[in-house]
């Protein structure tokens, strides 16, 4: 057809170029050179194409493609893209629908006013409609009384599924229901279609039979429904609906039968596409409880689903989708319990895919294989507790196979490959017995009529695919479409043969386009594709390799078969749409289906009742036992190839639409992205190819592709006829066209039929041709002579224009002539009096200027003479000041001179009393050394009553420790009580040792002072000092006594006053907390509250003002200039009141300052709800901070307390509650712990972290210094002034060493910069400091009442070894016989000391303390012992011996 067009090809024809972006763009032809045409595109470009690739262009808007003057695939594609611009979404080609997916809802299109004017209407009346289509099934049903049936089909995402449900909305509109008044009862059923159905309102079959089909589609779409590359709701089966109707064409049932269900896609998915849906669905949204019971986890952990990374699609939810798939069930009539039994089987085929197998030898398969690991093992579990069946007996029926013999049953173990494909195939077989149980619980619930004779099948199945990579199910998908290709084919060419005897033409040497030979090619035994296919696969053996050299071995020679270059395993197949190259290399894997018995006999055992149901009937495949009577042996499972059965059921399928009439939908999808009013040139021709349009335009171009009524034919040819008045007389018409066609030499292959002109393929174009030269010969014939007569009459105007020119223009110069003479006499006056106005003018500017300047000179002599006067007043005030400064200075430095005389004076006075007193306290030595030794026996003494005293608080602990264990088992409240009560006996205790320690501190400054005294007296009377000392320190000791026995009276009368306001305090204590926190918030609020409400009001001061002025510069621009005492302040002359917000809300302009104020102030108060919010966060961690821990060795709750104070600038603040919230915090943590020495080391570590970054980071700025040297900050000595050299040491300096002398500061934190800190801050950091003492003070006295019990016992060696050290006594102790002894072993208590300390150690480690921390905890710790241990040897000087002191420095060693 292309090289019958180009033989009529010539300059300005519009022609069409392929493209290979834009499939074909229009041209038009700019030269003709040989067969090469240049053509220029509308883009601007010009290319050079052969003759023979043209297609000549038709601007025409066909609603029937075959009335197309020139019938090829661009003016078809340009026919489809033009209607599709204009919401035309339905074309005819002959008595086939076009369909294209506008991917937007027109309700117009589908309302029950459409569905009436297509009532009755013949194909072609109306608009193209799919309403239309099914009219003229309905029509033929109910007039010629044959079934028919409705083919719909396209490609993934081309409206299969819903042009399929409005085909279904017209028959029941139409046909109504079987036992209703009229046909309009149907009407109603449908009304609105996409309402839900409650079935406790209205049961199953009270709906019509059409609803019924339609609410099953969710059900179907969830099992056999997948995302693929092309669409997200791929239909992955057959289904073909039949819809019945009685003797009066009544719609009396309906029945659901499937096809080719795409088996191989629940064991092997490829990415990105995904498994069936309702996998997914279930994984996502099933109940807690169900995934509890069905042993669910998320989709990504199945194996089936994670072969691909797709899970989840854009805008669906897989939760409301299961929902939706439930209701679908109930509506279909599936109960509970069965609903309940189908998701039980779809669980267990998803535990099933997780089940894996490793051989039981590595080198050998021999042995057969086992479960991989502990995973496949309750993968297994799962899936056996799930399917109700034996575990044990699940895992055999995998592992291994039984085969029946004569002898008796042989077990055979199975090695991975064969066990992996035994679960595939237990898996396949789960999913199909399924959906085949679910479409006849919907075909039970729908209802068929087993008395009707005719029906209208509506057939929706996936259309002609070919990606990339192609597999064994784009193989299958093909061949089905090859058969339903070769139907349409053959109806097809029925109808133009139809329309040619309709016509009475000859059409016998017509071909017939025909695919038969890439069916044989295919399904042919035994040398198709598919038996070559069964017999590899009966070979477990056989490999991809083998089975594709096999292919070509056998069918190289075909004409429809080919080899690719690129690949040794893939073959190529010459489908009617075009070249697919197939991988082979899965094929032999799907293409088997093992139906083994012991999986049969397994699910037919099962405790689930439907699987019972469904594996009772025997399947084909399987072997009976009672057939094992032969000698030779049986396999319990038998090969079934997917391919043969695919085949079997098209047939089937194809059998059944060759009993009716078919009428074809082919649904086009206009753009791959799925979105309205785009339409993509190359993919819509690449399904009009793959849907069969394209064949149908050949068959039709095989025949007569053009062809037109008499009537249109002599409307546009009749130019052409000889005699032009034949074309006005009636009944010439047919002889004018035949002379018109005979004259113009086209070859004798045209016909003239009944009623139409049938021509060839390129012979309209070439009458077009020469209609196009004969009307532009004519068109140029016109032109001469108009343009002729056009300039004659152009010529006549110019010249009378002319002369009217002529004749006005001297009139025109006559009068500007005297009009120049008026205008020179009146410059002159108007100079005269001009060159007057402008010398009046410079006198007056003169005169101004004159005055101007002397006014200015004498500002300036003014101006000099007040600016001297000042600096005369200056110089004086200046020499004032500096002689009273020299004055003080003399004076000061008089005065240094004279203190400076004075203390060298008073020193050299001083150094003389020295040297007296010096001299004097020689002659004292003797005195003095009396006076030591009486103080030593004094300490000894007191010593003494100290260890008898923690004796007895050691006593009191243990009872107490005892009482504590008895009362462990009571509430939590008595647990407070306990403690509460223990803190007040400590505090009691610390009260009564405060006591001693203060009344023995005064008695001893008094006897030091006694006996100064009786020093200076005489020596003589020393002795009698030192009796009465004595005596005086043993009445100490008594009244010590006697006063520890007065505050154990006191300690057991304040138990009972504890006992008795135990419970008042803890209520008044929770009371005060909540009071207290109650009262911090609202302060905090108050105090945000009052520095919002200072912001707003300055905001609105400001804003006031400012509207103030733009309206005074308004006024100034608009009224005239007012005197400057006319307003004040805001204030008008009229004394009106200032202007307020309030006022300012008449205009547009203040309503949007307004605006602005309000925005701001809800802006400020979310960010402070916001402040308050991150404010509580922060003390909830530091409420938990023992959960948080420590990172790298570093505290998390110092750093983010940092960081977040830092980040909120809380340290620039001049009044916040933070800080004290946050002490609190803390405090009340510590505090309930202060004897767990883990916590205290925690808080110590974290608080100190927090301190040292403070010191590192905060700076003292002059408000800030001031204020800490008001209230005494830094003052004291503490822990963090004794550690300060350490923080300065740890820290990097980064500024000059008079700067740190300045400042006091240390160097800031690399990356955060030092800030200027406020008085809020710095007392904070006080408060800090405090604490890490307090935390100190705690370990401390934790470790002292630990070790304090056991440093009395350590000055005392063990028996044994005191023995042998009183035997050396004896004798002669020499360096041998302390050898030979060994020396002193190390005792209990000293052990008992060493545990405590290195328990204490690890802790401070495991809570990374800083070192030089633990070095002074160590330190002062052991100076308490050297002194404890001192003390006591001074107490009890019989333990002052040999031994003793090798077994304390043994224990301090």
């Amino acid at each position: 057809m292309a090289s019958d067009e180009a033989n009529q090809i010539g300059v300005g024809v519009n022609v069409w170029v392929a493209d290979p972006v834009e499939a074909y763009v229009a041209g038009t032809v700019v030269s003709v050179s040989g067969d090469v045409v240049k053509v220029s595109l509308e883009a601007g470009t010009a290319v050079e194409v052969k003759e023979n690739e043209l297609h000549l262009v038709e601007n025409a808007d066909r609603e029937d493609m075959v009335t197309l003057n020139y019938l090829h695939e661009p003016g078809v594609l340009h026919n489809l893209k033009n209607r599709y611009g204009l919401d035309e979404i339905y074309t005819y080609t002959g008595n086939i629908l076009i369909a294209v997916n506008p991917f937007q809802r027109l309700p117009h299109l589908y309302d029950h006013a459409m569905m009436d004017q297509y009532q009755g209407r013949a194909l072609g009346e109306l608009s193209p409609h799919v309403f239309a289509i099914a009219e003229t099934a309905f029509s033929a049903m109910t007039n010629l009384h044959t079934s028919q049936s409705i083919l719909v089909s396209g490609e993934s995402g081309a409206g299969k599924t819903e042009t399929a449900k409005q085909i279904m909305h017209y028959l029941a509109h139409m046909g109504g229901r079987a036992g209703s008044g009229d046909a309009g009862a149907g009407d109603g059923a449908l009304g609105n279609d996409s309402s839900s159905y409650d079935s406790s309102t209205q049961s199953t079959q009270s709906r019509p039979v059409e609803q019924k089909v339609l609410e099953s589609n969710p059900l179907l779409e969830a099992f056999g429904n997948a995302k693929t590359v092309r669409n997200d709701n791929s239909s992955r089966f057959g289904k073909f609906i039949e819809i019945q109707f009685d003797d009066k064409h009544k719609i009396s049932g309906a029945i659901i039968r499937t096809y080719l269900l795409e088996r191989s896609r629940i064991v092997s998915v490829d990415s990105p596409e995904r498994n069936f849906h309702v996998f997914y669905q279930l994984c996502d949204g099933a109940s807690e409880e169900d995934k509890k019971s069905l042993r669910l986890k998320p989709s990504c952990e199945f194996a089936y689903l994670a072969q691909s990374t797709c899970h989840t699609l854009a805008g669906v939810d897989n939760k409301e989708e299961y929902v939706a798939t439930r209701r679908a069930m109930e509506i279909v009539g599936i109960g509970e319990s069965d609903q309940r039994a189908v998701f039980r089987v779809v669980a267990g085929i998803l535990h099933l895919g997780n089940v894996t197998f490793v051989n039981k030898d590595d080198e050998a398969c021999d042995d057969g294989c086992v479960l991989s690991g502990e995973a496949s093992r309750n993968a297994l579990k799962d899936a056996a507790h799930v399917l109700k069946v034996d575990c044990d007996t699940l895992e055999k029926a995998l592992t291994t196979r039984t085969i029946e013999t004569v002898e008796g049953s042989i077990t055979k173990p199975l090695d991975v490959k064969a066990a992996t494909n035994s679960r595939d195939s237990l898996a396949k077989t789960l999913y199909t017995r399924l959906f085949d149980w679910l479409v006849l619980k919907i075909n039970n619930s729908i209802g068929q009529d087993s008395n009707s004779k005719h029906f209208i099948g509506v057939l929706d199945i996936y259309g002609f695919e070919s990606f990339k990579s192609n597999s064994f199910e784009q193989f299958c998908i093909n061949l089905a479409n090859e058969k339903l290709q070769q139907h349409f084919n053959q109806h097809v060419f029925k109808t133009e043969q139809e329309e040619y005897e309709r016509e009475e033409i000859d059409w016998s040497y017509i071909e017939f386009v025909d695919n038969q030979d890439v069916l044989d090619l295919i399904e042919k035994k035994p040398a198709g594709i598919i038996s070559l296919l069964d017999e590899a696969c009966m070979f477990p053996s056989t490999t991809h390799a083998q089975f594709a050299t096999k292919l070509y071995g056998a069918l190289r020679d075909h004409g429809r078969f080919g080899k690719p270059k690129t690949s040794q395993t893939a073959f190529t197949l010459a489908h009617y749409a075009g070249d697919v190259t197939y991988e082979t290399d899965f094929f032999l894997e799907k293409n088997k289906d093992f139906v083994v018995a012991e999986h049969v006999s397994l699910l037919g055992q099962s405790g689930c009742a439907m699987l019972g149901v469904i594996f009772a009937q025997p399947t084909e495949g399987v072997v009976n036992e009672s057939s094992s009577a032969s000698r030779v042996s049986k396999s319990a499972m038998k090969f079934s190839s997917i391919g043969a059965a695919f085949k079997t059921q098209l047939n089937d399928l194809m059998r059944k639409l060759n009993t009716t009439e078919p009428h074809y939908v082919r649904c086009v999808k206009p753009n791959g992205r799925n979105v309205p009013s785009d339409f993509e040139n190359a993919n819509v021709l690449h399904q009009l190819r793959c849907g069969g349009v394209l064949e149908a335009v050949r068959i039709s171009c095989a025949g007569y592709p053009s062809r037109k009524p008499v009537d249109e034919f002599l409307d546009r040819f009749g130019l052409l006829a000889v005699d032009k008045t034949k074309l006005f007389k009636p009944g010439e018409e047919f002889n004018v066209a035949r002379a018109i066609l005979t004259e113009t030499g086209l070859e004798k292959t045209w016909q003239i039929g009944k009623t139409k002109v049938f021509l060839r393929a390129g012979q309209m174009a070439s009458l077009d041709m020469i209609r196009h030269k004969r009307v532009t010969a004519a068109a140029v014939a016109i032109q001469r002579m108009a343009k002729g007569r056009y300039q004659q009459k152009q010529f006549a105007k110019v010249k009378a224009a002319a002369n009217c020119v002529a004749r006005w223009s001297r009139g025109m110069f006559a009068r500007r002539l005297a009009t120049a003479m008026r205008l020179e006499r009146a410059v002159v006056k108007t100079q005269a009096r001009a060159r007057t106005a402008f010398a009046v003018r410079r006198f007056d500017k003169c005169k101004k200027a004159c005055t101007k300047i002397q006014a200015s000179f004498r500002g300036a002599l003014a101006r000099a003479r007040v600016s001297l006067m000042r600096r005369e007043r200056a110089a004086v005030t200046i020499q004032a000041r500096a002689r009273c400064r020299a004055a003080r200075v003399e004076f000061i430095s008089t005065r240094t001179a004279a203190v400076t005389f004075q203390c060298a004076f008073r020193s050299k006075l001083a150094r003389g009393v020295m040297k007296a007193l010096k001299a004097e306290r020689k002659e004292r030595g003797a005195l003095l050394a009396a006076k030591s030794e009486l103080e030593k026996k004094l300490e000894m003494e007191r010593v003494r009553a100290e260890l008898e005293r923690r004796r007895q608080a050691e006593e009191t602990l243990r009872r107490e420790k005892e009482a504590t264990e008895a009362a462990a088992k009571l509430a939590a409240m008595q647990e407070e009580m306990r403690l509460a009560k223990e803190a007040a006996e400590e505090a009691a205790l610390r009260r009564a040792e405060e006591a001693a320690a203060a009344e023995q501190t005064r008695r001893d400054e008094e006897l030091a002072k006694s006996a100064a005294r009786e020093a200076k007296a005489e020596a003589a009377a020393t002795l009698a000092k030192v009796a009465a000392m004595e005596a005086a320190a043993c009445l100490a000791e008594t009244k010590s006594q006697a006063q520890a026995a007065a505050h154990a009276t006191e300690l057991d009368a304040e138990k009972a006053v504890v006992k008795k306001l135990e419970t008042r305090n803890l209520e008044l204590e929770k009371a005060l907390s909540e009071t207290d926190y109650k009262l911090e918030a609202a302060a905090e609020k108050v105090l945000m509250l009052e520095n919002e409400n200072q912001r707003l009001k300055q905001m609105a001061k400001e804003n006031v003002m400012a509207v103030a002025a733009v309206r005074a510069g308004e006024g100034a621009g608009r009224s005239p200039p007012r005197h400057d005492n006319e307003t004040t302040n805001g204030y008008s002359a009229g004394g009106q009141s200032p202007l307020t917000p309030d006022s300012l809300g008449g205009s547009p302009g203040d309503m949007e300052l307004r605006r602005r104020v309000e925005a701001g102030h809800l802006a400020k108060l979310a960010a402070t709800q916001k402040t308050h919010a991150e404010h509580d966060t922060l003390l909830r961690l530091v409420d938990t901070a023992c959960e948080v821990g420590f990172s790298h060795g570093q505290p998390i709750l110092a750093c983010v307390t940092f960081r977040s104070l830092l980040h909120w600038k809380s340290f620039e603040l001049e009044r916040t509650p933070l800080f004290d919230r946050v002490m609190q915090t803390m405090s009340a943590n510590v505090e309930a712990h202060t004897d767990n020495n883990n916590q205290l080391t925690y808080w110590l570590a974290n608080t100190f972290a927090l301190l040292h970054l403070l010191q590192r980071t905060l700076k003292t700025s002059g408000g800030g210094a001031s204020s800490r040297r008001r209230t005494g900050l830094g003052s004291g000595v503490g822990i963090f002034e004794r550690f300060n050299s350490r923080l300065r040491a740890v820290s990097t300096p980064s500024l000059d060493k008079a700067d740190d002398e300045a400042t006091g500061a240390v160097a800031g934190i690399p990356g955060v910069k030092q800030v200027d800190a406020k008085y809020p801050a710095f007392l904070f950091k006080q408060q800090l400091t405090a604490f890490v003492e307090k935390i100190y003070g705690f370990l401390r006295d934790n470790m002292k009442k630990e070790i304090t019990p056991q440093l009395g016992s350590c000055i005392q060696a063990p028996r044994a070894t005191r023995g042998g050290a009183a035997a050396r006594r004896g004798g002669t102790q020499t360096a041998t016989s302390t050898a030979t002894d060994g020396g002193p072993q190390l005792g209990t208590h000293w052990r008992t000391i060493l545990d405590h300390l290195d328990a204490l150690l690890l802790t401070f480690r495991a809570n990374h303390v800083p070192v030089f921390l633990v070095r002074k905890f160590f330190t002062q710790i052991f100076c308490f012992i050297n002194v404890q241990l001192f003390n006591a040897l001074l107490l009890r000087r019989e333990c002052c011996s040999f031994s003793n002191g090798e077994y304390i420095k043994t224990g301090l060693a």
